[in-house]
């Protein structure tokens, strides 16, 4: 099942930005927001366009639902929010973008190589509430093995978002935990 994990492209760090007067973890409060369609993909067909919409805006909530459920089982664990808090001051908000997403075509993808990709790509905010500056961001660049195959054939957005969701979760960890 590990082997199935295995994917191109990364996750990254949290990389402090230019804004933080604070750390990710400083933070006892995270609220997770969806995540917004920032796509570009476009189909001449109406519906098909609607479906693809659809389908980001649900991948958006989900891979914040995966975000939030990962960081409630860290150790040491924030208190974690769906929701804005109705005491909001001193939290940190999770936000962010989908920017590509493309389920690709698993039959294409496991005859030939370079075919039917599947990618997903994020950047995810880490906000402070109190002044709404981004302190951190993670980058998330997936995209299946381009050489198809079993793997590849196996690799969804779904299995990419948890992964990236599993990481996030991770680096928030040490961040509240930097002696782990």
């Amino acid at each position: 099942m590990l082997s199935l994990l295995v994917a191109c492209g990364s996750t990254s760090k949290i990389k402090p930005t230019g804004d933080a007067k604070r750390a990710v973890g400083d933070y006892q409060v995270f609220y997770v927001t969806d995540f917004a369609d920032k796509t570009t993909k476009k189909y001449k067909n109406a519906d098909q366009q609607t479906q693809y919409l659809e389908t980001v805006r649900a991948a958006g909530g989900e891979f914040a639902n995966m975000i939030a459920s990962n960081l409630e089982k860290t150790e040491n664990a924030p208190t974690v929010l769906r929701a804005v808090p109705t005491e909001a001051a001193g939290s940190l908000r999770i936000e962010g973008d989908i920017t590509t997403f493309q389920r690709g075509n698993a039959l294409a993808k496991a005859l030939l190589p370079f075919v039917g990709s599947t990618k997903f790509n994020a950047v995810v905010r880490f906000v402070d509430h109190d002044s709404n500056a981004v302190i951190a961001e993670v980058i998330v660049d997936k995209n299946s093995n381009p050489l198809g195959g079993g793997y590849a054939m196996a690799q969804t957005p779904n299995l990419f978002m948890k992964g990236a969701a599993d990481k996030i979760a991770e680096q928030v960890e040490l961040a509240r935990n930097p002696k782990k």
